[in-house]
C-alpha cells in the first residue's frame, strides 16, 4: 500500500499539453512510481468552466525521500497543481486542495477530511510528505 497522488494543470495556459503531461509522468516514474494515468476534465456551465488534464500517479512500494523529492519538483513547476494525496495505508486524504474539497468531494467526505486534520496524528512519511507542500 502507498499513496496515490493527483496533479493537474489548465490545457488553456499550456501550449504543449502533451510535453507538460509528458514531463509529469517522466517525472513520476524516475522517482519510483509504480503506475500512472491521465484524464480529462472538461466542466462548462454557467458558473464555471474548467479544463484540465488530471494525472493520477500511484506509488505502491515507496522510498519516502523519492515521492517528498517528486513533489518538490512538481511544486516548483508553474501551473501544476496537487489535487490531492491520498494514503492507501490507512483510507484516508492526507492533502486535498481547497478545489478538490469543493468541486470534487462529497460533502460528507470533507467534513470527515476536515475533522480527521484535526484529530489525528501523523506519522513521520505523511510529516515530511505535508511538510514539503506547504513549504514555499
Amino acid at each position: 500500500m502507498g499513496y496515490n497522488i493527483e496533479v493537474s494543470f489548465n490545457l488553456l495556459k499550456h501550449s504543449c499539453v502533451t510535453e507538460t503531461r509528458d514531463m509529469i509522468i517522466n517525472l513520476a516514474l524516475e522517482n519510483g512510481c509504480d503506475s500512472c494515468y491521465d484524464s480529462f476534465e472538461f466542466i462548462n456551465d454557467k458558473y464555471e468552466t474548467r479544463t484540465h488534464v488530471v494525472i493520477t500517479i500511484i506509488f505502491q512500494e515507496y522510498n519516502i525521500n523519492e515521492i517528498v523529492k517528486f513533489l518538490k519538483k512538481i511544486k516548483d513547476i508553474k501551473g501544476i497543481h496537487i489535487e490531492s494525496i491520498y494514503d492507501e495505508n490507512i483510507n484516508t486524504f492526507l492533502f486535498a486542495s481547497q478545489y478538490y474539497l469543493t468541486q470534487m468531494m462529497d460533502k460528507d467526505l470533507v467534513v470527515k477530511y476536515r475533522r480527521n486534520k484535526r484529530e489525528r496524528s501523523y506519522s513521520e512519511d505523511d510529516t515530511m510528505i505535508l511538510n514539503c507542500i506547504k513549504a514555499k
